[in-house]
């Protein structure tokens, strides 16, 4: 008798594993909501819920470790290299346009929230690394047992945008203009990343970490959010020139 391995996930594995992931960042963020006042850390410095995507991670890790569609092969460190190369770039296209929005070059200060930058920069890589093992981690794979990238990387995009609940109080055509810029840092990601899991998660943090510091750093998170879409649009246009470049 031959035995036929079964390659495509169940999707209602799938569909437990993310509703596992989403019910505990929800209890993860409600949690690190409630203790952030009691740690007396500043939340300039860091915000804890930033924490809470990668808690709902763990929680649903032994649904996820090793298997579709969470389990992709790693690739070769020169086409790491690449990925990270061009992540770069596009950091670089996110301050040089807020930098001309704001008529200003960045300004790194000594301090921020009361530590050295470099505490402040080492948070943020953390918390952007937490919010994308969640985001473009668990829910993005997820997504594409049904959809394809491109719809996957705009549903996770748009809940990205959504999932920051501080920006509710924006007038809506900021507000909307923020979720653009989600769906398009989303996007850009998705064709930027490449490997196993935590080779796209270096990918995805990079890009992440450097959208946060070009508005802490030139844009002092007061920038208009039609600025801050401007800038990840340009970022998303440099991939794909480079990607095209590569390519031909």
């Amino acid at each position: 008798m031959t035995t036929t391995t079964q390659t495509t996930p169940a999707p209602a594995r799938v569909a437990t594993a993310l509703t596992v992931w989403f019910a505990g960042s929800a209890i993860g963020a409600g949690a690190l909501l409630a203790v952030q006042p009691m740690t007396g850390l500043d939340p300039e410095l860091f915000v804890l819920v930033m924490l809470a995507p990668a808690i709902g991670a763990a929680t649903a890790w032994p649904l996820i470790r090793g298997r579709e569609p969470w389990s992709i092969p790693r690739v070769s460190s020169q086409r790491l290299a690449t990925s990270l190369l061009v992540a770069l770039a596009v950091v670089a296209a996110y301050f040089v346009v807020v930098s001309v929005a704001r008529g200003s070059a960045p300004n790194v200060p000594s301090q921020i929230g009361g530590a050295p930058v470099v505490v402040f920069v080492l948070l943020q890589a953390l918390g952007a690394l937490t919010e994308e093992i969640g985001f473009r981690g668990v829910l993005l794979q997820g997504l594409q047992r049904w959809l394809s990238r491109p719809v996957s990387g705009v549903i996770t995009g748009v809940l990205f945008g959504l999932w920051h609940v501080q920006y509710y109080t924006l007038p809506p055509l900021q507000l909307a203009a923020f979720i653009l810029g989600a769906v398009a840092l989303t996007l850009t990601m998705v064709y930027v990343m490449s490997g196993s899991f935590w080779q796209r998660m270096a990918t995805c943090t990079l890009i992440h970490l450097g959208a946060n510091l070009a508005l802490a750093f030139v844009g002092d998170d007061t920038i208009q959010m039609t600025t801050f879409a401007a800038a990840i649009i340009a970022g998303g246009l440099v991939a794909a020139l480079l990607e095209y470049a590569r390519r031909r």
